[in-house]
């Protein structure tokens, strides 16, 4: 280390060593620094992040010193990427590899899980998620913003992600934001995750959910709209579920307003015997497509826990209440979040995760009619100490079980729901019909009376069980 020029130079120097070095930690360490870099600043001194080698062979506590006494004066992007504020400010990983792990396990759009308790104002969703998924990239790398948003194929301009993170920045939560910021992108460097989002950026997605496949499940499901508009509208919500991308930029999405809406609300829409079904479908495409991977996955919210963050908590709504409000017909979204106290984006993200479960009928009132036609001849066939013996005693599955009524495996969930019986978990099910039962199949989906519909479905155990 070159010798000051002057005595008195040298003497603030070490009357600000010895400050420093009286310090127990890091950060205060470069609290007791920080005017020493902001005079040398004001004295037209150069002082970054990239020349702050204050001697040869300087260690790596001495380096997250340094960082620590220049964090405030650098820009919110350099501050992520000499993780500014954590136990141990660093210069950037060398070379590529975590930036290569971070675009395989980041999806374009950040989870809503990470991306709603970071919620600020003048700034929605579907330009945070985008964004924030970006600016992960820059912690402990040298990606700039322009590259970052490249590598995730993000709808947005490296422009666009910078003005996010100046919307961040001047936030109160600012220290928290940035921590978290810091602890998502080395939670997913560190932590493997099932789904490749890379893959699913470049797969094929001309083949999902064709009219004939929404419709079908329409009918099974007792949904309104198998139109091909609300198929498209399904579609693009499915398309964004599992490529992890905006579904604007489906082949399928329409450039206007409203579109956008009405795919956003798309949970509005959704019941669990809906999202079941959806759910299947993106299970088989993925298969088709030679994925073998979850529909979907989330990471846990630990690394957000104890930091004072701008946006809402989705942890903290009471999901029955929602479904309470949401079971009243008519109920907009906004009108939800208003009765909830909570973001129109987090009753989205709720609804979707927890889909409000279709209500009883009460009397005088029935069921849409395909469901009602369709729950009555399970129902009919299928009393309660019946499919009971039916389901745990003779170990049939439920989409056999249903088969052998006629009526979808959602109407048999259902009915066996109403009916209290415990549902063992996909996977673990029963028998594997042979010839002969594939034929009492076809008897039975002839049809008849209840009590011939029931006839015929003890048949069909007893050639399950011959047969096994």
């Amino acid at each position: 280390m070159a010798a000051p020029t002057r005595a008195e130079t040298a003497a603030v120097g070490v009357v600000a060593a010895l400050q420093a070095l009286a310090r127990p930690d890091v950060a205060s360490a470069g609290d007791a620094l920080h005017w020493l870099v902001a005079s040398s600043r004001k004295r037209g001194s150069v002082v970054s992040a990239t020349n702050i080698a204050w001697g040869k062979n300087t260690s790596n506590v001495l380096t997250g010193v340094q960082l620590t006494a220049l964090g405030p004066l650098l820009k919110p992007s350099d501050q992520l990427r000499y993780r500014v504020g954590t136990r141990l400010p660093a210069q950037p990983v060398p070379g590529t590899g975590r930036t290569a792990t971070l675009v395989r396990r980041l999806p374009a759009m950040l989870w809503p899980i990470w991306s709603l308790p970071l919620a600020i104002k003048n700034c929605h969703q579907r330009q945070l998620r985008p964004a924030l998924s970006s600016i992960l990239l820059l912690v402990s790398s040298r990606v700039n913003l322009d590259e970052a948003a490249g590598l995730l194929n993000v709808p947005i301009e490296g422009r666009a992600v910078s003005r996010v993170l100046q919307l961040l920045e001047r936030q109160v939560e600012w220290p928290s934001i940035r921590t978290a910021l810091i602890g998502m992108a080395d939670y997913l460097a560190d932590t493997d995750v099932p789904i490749d989002y890379q893959r699913r950026r470049r797969s094929d997605y001309s083949t999902l959910l064709p009219d004939t496949a929404w419709r079908q499940i329409c009918r099974d499901t007792a949904t309104p709209g198998p139109s091909p508009a609300r198929a498209r509208i399904a579609r693009c919500y499915l398309f964004e579920r599992l490529s992890g991308q905006p579904a604007s930029t489906s082949p399928w999405a329409l450039d206007h307003g409203a579109f956008r809406t009405k795919t956003a609300d798309f949970p509005r829409h959704l019941t669990p015997e809906l999202a079941e079904a959806l759910n299947t479908h993106a299970h088989d495409f993925l298969t088709d497509q030679h994925i073998d991977e979850p529909v979907t996955w989330q990471p846990p919210n630990t690394v957000l826990d104890g930091l004072d963050l701008p946006g809402p908590d989705p942890a903290t709504v009471d999901i029955a209440r929602l479904h309470l409000v949401m079971g009243t017909g008519g109920t907009k979204l906004g009108s939800a979040a208003h009765c909830l106290d909570t973001r129109l984006d987090t009753v989205r993200y709720l609804l979707e995760t927890y889909p409000v479960p279709r209500p009883d009928p009460t009397p005088g009132q029935s069921l849409p009619t395909s469901y009602n036609r369709a729950y009555a001849t399970a129902k009919a066939a299928l009393p309660q100490h019946f499919l009971f013996d039916l389901y745990e005693n003779q170990r049939m599955s439920l989409r056999d079980i249903a088969e052998a009524v006629g009526v979808s495996r959602q109407i048999v969930a259902r009915l066996a729901k109403d009916y209290g019986l415990p549902l063992r978990e996909p996977g673990r099910q029963g028998q594997v019909p042979g010839r002969g039962v594939r034929r009492r199949r076809a008897i039975l989906r002839r049809g008849g009376s209840g009590g011939q519909c029931r006839r015929g479905v003890l048949l069909f155990c007893r050639g399950l069980v011959d047969t096994a």
